[in-house]
């Protein structure tokens, strides 16, 4: 992919740091107006190991599909969540999450990253959030992909896992709605025109009905390097339309999505299907199968993958995804061990 130098002199003119983001957010937290009786939190600990065996290659990698995917790496990391509080009310909440990740592209393989970083406050109207989250865009937007194996929009270059940005967000006792304004960016906090702006708003509310239906319209001009904390080429364009179900039956679960839009002036559509079965004493075994076929710029492809995940405890779960990509004539095996405890 060519590079447009200009435009990465300007995001690294334009891009904040990494410790600078941390610093700022901490401060928040501790500089919070409300007294400490008025807050409550709760410290985790994460640890995530995982590699893959690549059939076409005959390699071993440590990361699930893609190295440049914030989620598929070797990593340790601390979250903190605040909730506020003002006479018993639900005021919102701050969440934080910092990552040691082992990225075996980089030069210096050992890095930090800032993935949850907000604030989110409830108000009568609508719930606001400022910071790193997901935009309000397809599937994704609530979907608990954390630490998932099998890859989802973002990882198929149609949504962004994390965004910098800001975000409302209300329900209805019909559905919800949610609309979102971020920087394009990703992971990293940066500025050369970019933006993403999303809306969505879906019918049937998933724990309470079994189903969700969603509707999502967005236009942007995005940086084509998702995780990229050095470099990032020049703006493009992207908008279209995202249709989305979600619909549970006894032990079931399926999930589809068609993303359909164009990306700097080429079809870029995405149909994505997975189903999943849940087995066991609270969903304890899950089964996946899932299917995606996609039109970019060099036509039609797909990948295929099943997965599955067993939750030996409430901490600690064993996940193994086998995934064939048609556009790359290659295949994989992935085993991850993902533990995530609350410490304090």
């Amino acid at each position: 992919m060519r590079i447009n130098q200009r435009a990465c002199q300007t995001s690294q003119r334009r891009s904040f740091s990494l410790p600078i983001a941390v610093l700022l957010l901490a401060i928040f937290c501790i500089r919070s107006p409300l007294p400490a009786q008025n807050r409550s939190s709760l410290f985790f600990f994460e640890l995530q190991a995982l590699s893959a065996f690549n059939f076409s290659q005959k390699s071993i990698e440590f990361y699930s599909y893609l190295p440049h995917h914030p989620m598929q790496k070797n990593s340790l990391g601390l979250e903190t969540i605040t909730r506020f509080y003002r006479q018993k009310s639900d005021l919102g909440y701050a969440s934080f999450q910092l990552r040691v990740v082992y990225d075996e592209s980089k030069d210096w393989p050992i890095r930090l990253q800032l993935y949850n970083a907000l604030v989110r406050f409830k108000t009568r109207l609508a719930e606001f959030w400022l910071g790193h989250s997901k935009p309000a865009l397809g599937l994704n937007y609530n979907l608990d992909n954390h630490a998932l194996l099998l890859p989802d929009a973002s990882m198929l270059g149609h949504n962004f896992d994390r965004d910098w940005g800001a975000g409302l967000h209300r329900e209805f006792h019909w559905g919800d709605s949610a609309l979102s304004l971020t920087t394009g960016s990703g992971m990293s906090l940066k500025f050369d025109r970019n933006y993403l702006l999303a809306g969505r708003i879906s019918y049937g509310v998933l724990v309470r009905d079994n189903y969700s239906f969603g509707l999502s319209a967005f236009t942007s001009r995005v940086l084509e390097e998702m995780d990229s904390l050095e470099s990032a080429s020049s703006p493009v364009s992207w908008s279209g339309l995202s249709f989305d179900t979600t619909y549970f039956w006894l032990n079931w679960e399926t999930r589809l999505e068609a993303n359909l839009g164009r990306r700097a002036g080429q079809p870029w559509h995405l149909f994505f299907l997975r189903q999943g079965l849940n087995l066991l004493d609270e969903g304890r075994l899950k089964l996946e199968a899932q299917l995606s076929f996609l039109k970019h710029a060099a036509g039609w492809t797909y990948l295929a993958g099943t997965g599955v995940s067993y939750r030996l405890n409430s901490d600690l779960a064993l996940r193994a995804m086998f995934l064939y990509d048609q556009q790359q004539k290659s295949s994989r095996l992935a085993l991850q061990v993902y533990y995530y405890r609350n410490i304090f």
